[in-house]
């Protein structure tokens, strides 16, 4: 079978700058000499630390994003070793007031992060360490972490953790959104997961937050962790390895959208089995088509294919079951697509919807116009739609008030890639349009009160309230104003200081 790159899809996500400096112009300092600030900083550096300029040998290396729709822009990359220099390179940064951000897995597709311009990128990909505790069963990362650096490390010491669904996607950086994946119905959010931090603030001072110390900042790095700092560490509890997951690539024609969506709206998922469907265009067929990847945590194949009778009783034209080791979960399942959907400087124009109910009339739909939208615009057929339909009873359990993540009773999570081939393309106008179209589409009858949206799936046109919620959101701004008055930390997604 070959499926082509339009079928790429994500589902997991890294707000792309860990964490952003300040979003107004006040704090664009349009004349600055960048080369001099940074000589006479250096200093203050460790001898290791690395300094690149946009005609410097490596600098694309440690610049290149996942996404280049709308991107942010730089004139300097700085790779820090130590703490200590990620310290001074934010007091450097606010004394200049120089836009920066700091970042991780570089996978942040939010339009806001563009709002950083000629700024200085903090690349802490040198933190790479994954340290485990097996007595505490506790797994501690630094904020170069990716994924596909731990699924190894905790699988192997017979453990598991609660993770996104790509690979190559930032942890912490994923955590502080709140962290949605395959093992919501069973362990919960990964920020469900997070036990403590240790985080850089806009004064450059240290901080420690946990539930017992700075337990305030703590409620709110679960959930709007992006607007407080830079985390440099982070502390996770892991659990005890259920076994190998059951692992179900389906594809169906077209033609059953109707059924397979209704039957869908209809399923009972117990706290192991997720659902993702995927709406996509497949250029070898030249026709739409419909994908189901699947995965059942916790329980035999045997089991695992009783509670998929609905989904297999509809006669997929494709079918492949196998059970897989945890560590592999990104790789293997979902057609192994996770590779090429990891690559590097594509276009995703995202748009993300959550929904706590579903309407299989909304999903019906929105299929028919993609599928006219692919007709009509052959170059952004590799436009799909994602539905995570993650079963929440883990999510659910714990108290809404424990964590400052407001959409814990979500059932899926809709992400709209609108993709083109090329920046300049003429068709981005009329894909983008769609984009929105179809967000608005999902909201309308979405269970919730208008649109809401997970903060890593974000566009960056929402509101702070559709983001973040308005009951969170009084908290939320006194911690901004305590902890970021100036919006240092202001380019993903932004916190207001008063809120209402």
């Amino acid at each position: 079978m070959h499926l082509t790159s339009s079928l790429l899809f994500t589902s997991a996500f890294l707000a792309g700058g860990i964490n952003a400096s300040p979003a107004t112009n006040a704090y664009r300092r349009q004349n600055a000499d960048m080369r001099t600030i940074i000589g006479d900083t250096t200093q203050v550096l460790t001898n290791t630390t690395k300094i690149r300029f946009p005609d410097s040998d490596g600098f694309f290396g440690v610049t290149e994003r996942w996404d280049v729709y709308r991107p942010p822009s730089y004139q300097a990359a700085i790779t820090p070793t130590t703490e200590a220099d990620i310290v001074s390179l934010v007091k450097m940064a606010k004394e200049h007031n120089i836009p920066f951000l700091a970042t991780g897995g570089r996978h942040g597709y939010g339009t806001t992060l563009g709002n950083c311009q000629e700024g200085l990128a903090i690349d802490l990909s040198h933190f790479k360490d994954v340290k485990l505790d097996k007595q505490k069963e506790t797994v501690t990362i630094g904020p170069g972490v990716v994924f596909a650096d731990v699924f190894p490390v905790v699988h192997d010491a017979g453990f598991q953790i609660q993770t996104g669904t790509c690979s190559c996607v930032g942890m912490i950086g994923a955590t502080i959104g709140a962290g949605i994946g395959r093992l919501d119905g069973v362990h919960g959010l990964v920020i469900d997961a997070l036990e403590s931090v240790r985080m850089v603030t806009a004064n450059g001072d240290i901080v420690e937050a946990s539930k017992t110390k700075n337990p305030e900042l703590f409620w709110g790095i679960r959930g709007a962790g992006a607007n407080f700092g830079i985390i440099t560490q982070a502390t996770y509890k892991m659990h005890k390895n259920m076994g190998d997951i059951i692992s179900f690539d389906l594809i169906y024609e077209p033609e059953k959208n109707v059924t397979l969506f209704n039957t869908i709206a209809n399923m009972y998922l117990p706290p192991g089995l997720t659902v993702e469907t995927i709406m996509s265009y497949n250029q070898t067929t030249e026709k739409p088509t419909i994908i189901i990847s699947s995965t059942y945590a916790g329980g035999s194949e045997a089991e695992a294919r009783r509670w998929m009778q609905p989904l297999l009783r509809l006669n997929p034209w494709y079918t492949d079951i196998k059970p897989i080791p945890w560590k592999r979960m990104s790789t293997d399942t979902t057609l192994g697509l996770d590779k090429e959907v990891c690559a590097n400087s594509q276009i995703y124009d995202v748009y993300g919807v959550n929904l706590r109910r579903h309407d299989a009339n909304t999903w019906v739909k929105t299929f028919n116009k993609l599928a006219k939208f692919w007709n009509e615009q052959p170059a952004a057929q590799s436009s799909v739609i994602v539905l995570e339909t993650w079963p929440n009873q883990a999510v659910v359990a714990v108290p809404d008030s424990q964590t400052a993540y407001p959409w814990r009773d979500a059932t899926t999570y809709v992400m709209i890639q609108m993709r083109w081939d090329a920046p300049g393309n003429p068709v981005e106008t009329v894909a983008d349009a769609m984009g929105r179209e179809l967000r608005d589409d999902y909201a309308k009858t979405s269970g919730y009160n208008g649109l809401t949206v997970y903060v890593n799936y974000a566009h960056g046109d929402e509101t702070p309230e559709q983001i973040y919620g308005r009951n969170k959101l009084p908290r939320l701004a006194k911690l901004k104003k305590q902890y970021d008055p100036s919006s240092v930390f202001g380019f993903h997604n932004p916190l207001p200081t008063s809120y209402p």
